[in-house]
């Protein structure tokens, strides 16, 4: 797959957030598609239509880590790829999305640069992969 002809949902109920990761993402050509909650990420997030999710933790209807544990359900063989973005510090969050097998969290404010190199990382790694604790990447700043 050509990175620039990926499909990205980002779900994000913050207008502002969510408008600056699609116009960032947009500009790098990505295919965008947009959640303002979570009852629309897991929506949007089932029709297969998306290669993968940044998902804010915190959304009303359900939250991240609801939507997460409902795809990872739905998609058993073929787990669609999902970055967590998230203001969220707390470890205990950290480790539940960890148990539910995310492919990558980013703690925000998160440099825009940051944002892109993790995403071309789980786009480009196989769909099994998933990293340690240790492993993922630490915040930054916009």
């Amino acid at each position: 797959m050509a990175l620039n002809r990926a499909r990205i949902l980002v779900a994000e109920d913050d207008p502002a957030s969510l408008e600056l990761v699609q116009v960032f993402l947009e500009s790098h050509e990505y295919r965008v598609g947009v959640a303002p909650d979570g009852n629309r990420a897991l929506e949007l997030g089932c029709s297969g239509e998306f290669d993968l999710i940044i998902l804010d933790l915190h959304m009303p209807m359900y939250g991240g880590v609801e939507v997460l544990h409902m795809l990872r359900r739905r998609y058993l063989f073929r787990p669609i790829k999902v970055i967590a973005l998230t203001g969220d510090v707390l470890p205990a969050v950290r480790g539940e999305v960890e148990r539910e097998g995310i492919d990558g969290f980013l703690v925000k404010p998160v440099s825009l640069a940051m944002l892109r190199d993790e995403i071309e990382r789980v786009l480009l790694a196989p769909s099994a992969e998933r990293r340690s604790h240790d492993e993922l990447p630490r915040a930054s700043s916009y």
